[in-house]
């Protein structure tokens, strides 16, 4: 069978081709049957060689080629300028690719193609990547990281997989928390599981287990301003310590979650839109835009501007020999004030 694994992410790929390499047997005669090509230093004759040649002593042979497409895509030229040496080699590769043994695999691992170009559409009557997939004779496969948007289905999908029930906010948080590193998604997740010991994976399991949670965490305390909750807001500063978080890193995050929500307040009066709109527009993710929609409806555009004169305030007085602790105290507890109240 013949493959084409499309931009792919890394623990992607590596899932996909332990799969493949699986698929070749016992483990000692795999590695006879498994031959991997750099795509800038081979050629047609070096993978149809190993295309054509009879599994050792196994049912399958495994042949991956990296960025060999791309490469004598580059090769090609242009019409005006073709590479005479390149078309034939591309129409060599293409012709044999219709006509491949059944019983060895070949995967092209690609970061892009242009499907515009000669291998992809074709080459006089000789089939393009298009049509043999069409009729059924490569597989292409996208392997792309998956978005903001899709990172939650993801999630769900490979705890599924393996019999994990997790909670939609547990599964909200940890696409928050880790973000789209797929390889560290699922060790968070395998982890979780053992924590949580065949019941379903909540919220509170990702807030205790999941590290480097302090951007969330910052943004508790900032909506516990927004809200003038200075018990609240305390809790979260305190929660953050315990993380041993450095005061001047809360500060410099506390700042950026403000002039997010300035970006956010900004925008949405201009256009307005849902997070994933609004995060493309003012050029950050979803996940903090989404907070500060919601939270900069607790301000006004003059607060805030005059919450970031307070901030710069504070970081030059921890800059200048203040402590560092109280100063965070001192500004946590004037932003909490009802004066500040529209």
């Amino acid at each position: 069978m013949l493959y084409l694994f499309l931009a792919p992410d890394e623990y992607l790929l590596g899932q996909r081709l332990a799969q493949l390499k699986q698929a070749l047997g016992d483990a000692e005669m795999a590695s006879l049957n498994l031959t991997e090509l750099d795509g800038a230093r081979t050629n047609a004759a070096d993978i149809l060689y190993h295309l054509g040649a009879m599994p050792f002593l196994a049912a399958r042979r495994l042949i991956i080629a990296r960025g060999y497409l791309a490469n004598l895509e580059g090769r090609l030229g242009t019409a005006k300028s073709p590479n005479r040496g390149a078309q034939d080699e591309a129409r060599q590769v293409l012709t044999c690719l219709a006509d491949q043994p059944a019983e060895n695999d070949l995967v092209f691992i690609e970061e892009k193609l242009d499907k515009r170009r000669a291998l992809w559409r074709g080459m006089d009557d000789i089939a393009g990547i298009e049509k043999l997939s069409r009729d059924g004779l490569l597989a292409i496969e996208e392997m792309a990281t998956p978005d903001a948007r899709q990172l939650p289905g993801w999630i769900v999908k490979s705890a599924r997989q393996d019999g994990i029930a997790i909670e939609g906010r547990a599964v909200q948080m940890l696409a928050a928390y880790v973000g789209p590193d797929l390889r560290r998604l699922r060790q968070e997740i395998e982890k979780l599981r053992t924590y949580a010991a065949g019941r379903s994976i909540t919220a509170d399991d990702v807030k205790l287990l999941v590290s480097d949670t302090s951007e969330a965490l910052i943004w508790d305390l900032t909506d516990a301003i927004g809200l003038r909750d200075g018990r609240k807001a305390m809790r979260a500063l305190s929660a953050l310590r315990r993380n041993d978080a450095n005061p001047f890193y809360l500060l410099t995050m506390i700042t950026r979650q403000y002039r997010i929500m300035i970006k956010v307040k900004d925008e949405t009066a201009r256009m307005s839109g849902n997070e994933y709109d609004v995060a493309g527009r003012v050029g950050e993710r979803p996940f903090p835009v989404k907070k500060a929609m919601a939270q900069s409806r607790n301000y006004a555009l003059a607060q805030l501007e005059a919450i970031m004169d307070r901030l710069l305030t504070a970081d030059f007085a921890m800059k200048s020999g203040a402590d560092a602790d109280t100063e965070l105290d001192i500004l946590v507890g004037e932003l909490t004030m009802p004066r500040l109240r529209n």
